[in-house]
């Protein structure tokens, strides 16, 4: 039998409403003038993104390295703040 949802009027799922608490609660971790790098580890190649606090995404790499190995996508991770600053995307 399928469950026929009620909504709420405001058109947003509970899911989107709690993810949307929980991003807020990490943005007032993060200060402004910072920018965020999230990995999505694989096994052989992974995926690095650099974004702005609104998730705006200033860089992407595809490496193919192991998980232990990326020190180097560390350190390239590291550059991209500036330039985000230079945009005019972060206040400081």
């Amino acid at each position: 039998m399928k469950r026929a949802s009620v909504g709420n009027g405001s058109g947003l799922s509970r899911g989107d409403r709690n993810r949307n608490a929980r991003l807020a609660r990490l943005r007032e971790l993060v200060p402004l003038s910072s920018a965020i790098v999230g990995i999505d580890l694989a096994d052989d190649t992974q995926a690095v993104v650099v974004t702005d606090h609104d998730s705006r995404v200033i860089a992407r790499r595809r490496v193919r390295a192991r998980a232990w190995e990326l020190g180097e996508v560390r350190d390239w991770a590291l550059t991209a703040p500036p330039a985000v600053e230079s945009a005019g995307k972060a206040s400081t």
